[in-house]
Order: C-alpha cells, then sequence, then structure tokens
C-alpha cells in the first residue's frame, strides 16, 4: 500500500534522481546492460504516485530529456517514452494506492514495457536495429527492482512501510 504525507520532499526527488542516474552512466557488459533495470523510470514513476499533481507529466518529461542530454542519443528519445509510461501511472493514480507491493510489481513491470516498447520504436525509425528477447530483460528487472526502490525512498523521507 502507498503511504501518503504532505509532500514529497524536494531534496529526496534529486537525490533519488542524482544517484539514478549516476548508475545509469556507469558502463555494463553488453550481456549485463539488457539487465539493467530503468532507474531512472522508477525514481520517477514513485514520485508521480506518490504526488501525481505536483510530480507529472511535465516532470517525467523533463527528466528524460536529461536522462537523454546524459546519455546523447536521439533528442527526447527518453523523454517521449518517460512520458507515456507515466500517462499510465498518472490515469492509474487512484486505484495504485489500495495495490499491495505485488500488484505494484505487476503494474511496474507493464509500464516499463510501455516505455521500452516506446522507446524501442523511436530507435527503430531512427537506426537499424535487431528487435529480440533481451530488449525488454528490463522489465522483469525493473519489477523485481521495485520494492528496493519503493523502501529506500520511503527511508530517505523518514518513514517506513
Amino acid at each position: 500500500m502507498i503511504v501518503k504525507t504532505e509532500h514529497l520532499p524536494l531534496p529526496v526527488v534529486f537525490l533519488g534522481l542524482a544517484i539514478a542516474l549516476i548508475l545509469n552512466l556507469i558502463p555494463l557488459r553488453s550481456e549485463l546492460a539488457f539487465w539493467r533495470p530503468p532507474l531512472v523510470l522508477l525514481v520517477v514513476v514513485y514520485c508521480v504516485i506518490r504526488e501525481p499533481r505536483r510530480f507529472g507529466l511535465v516532470f517525467a518529461w523533463c527528466t528524460g530529456l536529461i536522462q537523454d542530454l546524459m546519455l546523447g542519443g536521439i533528442l527526447c528519445q527518453h523523454a517521449t517514452a518517460m512520458a507515456a509510461a507515466c500517462y499510465l501511472v498518472v490515469s492509474q493514480e487512484h486505484r495504485l494506492h489500495h495495490f499491495n507491493i505485488l500488484y505494484q510489481c505487476l503494474f511496474v513491470a507493464v509500464v516499463v514495457f510501455v516505455y521500452q516498447t516506446i522507446f524501442l520504436a523511436i530507435r527503430l525509425v531512427s537506426e537499424d536495429l535487431d528487435i529480440f528477447l533481451p530488449l525488454f530483460y528490463s522489465v522483469f528487472t525493473g519489477a523485481l527492482v521495485w520494492p528496493l526502490l519503493y523502501s529506500s525512498m520511503l527511508k530517505l523521507q523518514g518513514q517506513h512501510w
């Protein structure tokens, strides 16, 4: 179940995003890179779930744009995918507050799948890319990392589950 407080502190948000962006920059071997969870997306999803009116689609798009600039890829590739994926979160925000952690993990897997699908569709238009199953491994790792990220963000705020 989602724990709500009055406001999500901005230092917690910026710290979570900074850690996720730094971890995203760490190079991995090609066979391990497919398993990297989209931590930036997961932090944005956490913020959107906690306060959808304060951290909404514009926040998701701007965070994706920062990720595009840091990774040096196609501009607005992450931004578009992140905004579209977070639209699902905003549209289901009232239901998410009643989900236990297992259902949240399943929902996060769907959100990561939508994110990866849009991200890959944009890459297919711009470059020659073969679609194969390992491109979607991050769906599983994103769902598995969600409880850890969720509890870590709560601890940064001084709260517990």
